[in-house]
């Protein structure tokens, strides 16, 4: 009776890594077909959070002069220069926004790669969570 639901929990785990081993294959595959300059030499994993316009202490402007609008699809990093389009993954649902730099932050003692913007992070999960681990790669090759 042990060995036989032995068996049955294997077989079942086998099923699922193999399942899992294929989503995961088509989902790599379907990043790669979307974004084909996508730089993982640069890619980090971390943390990213967001803000808006209705926090406190939000500037008019973000650092590279422009007018802060929570609602477009841009990001503050230190890692990353202004200008360039990073592609953010949410870590636990696969979901995805690809995001220009234009800020700088979020605070370095706060432990944080990435503050996105409202909007940004509304793609690829629910704002109340407010943190969320994710994957950052650049979706374009470093110029040399």
């Amino acid at each position: 009776m042990m060995v036989r639901l032995a068996r049955k929990v294997l077989s079942f785990l086998l099923l699922f890594l193999f399942a899992a081993g294929l989503w995961l294959a088509w989902y790599a595959l379907d990043l790669k077909t979307r974004f084909p300059d996508l730089d993982l030499s640069r890619s980090q994993i971390g943390i990213a959070s967001w803000y808006s316009r209705a926090d406190e202490h939000i500037n008019d402007r973000t650092a590279n002069g422009e007018v802060f609008d929570d609602r477009s699809m841009t990001c503050a990093t230190w890692d990353y220069p202004f200008g360039e389009k990073l592609l953010v993954i949410n870590a636990l649902n696969g979901r995805w926004v690809v995001c220009r730099v234009n800020d700088r932050g979020p605070a370095k003692r706060l432990g944080r790669e990435i503050d996105l913007t409202k909007s940004a992070f509304k793609k690829i999960s629910d704002l109340k969570r407010g943190l969320i681990y994710v994957m950052i790669a650049p979706v374009a090759k470093a110029a040399k």
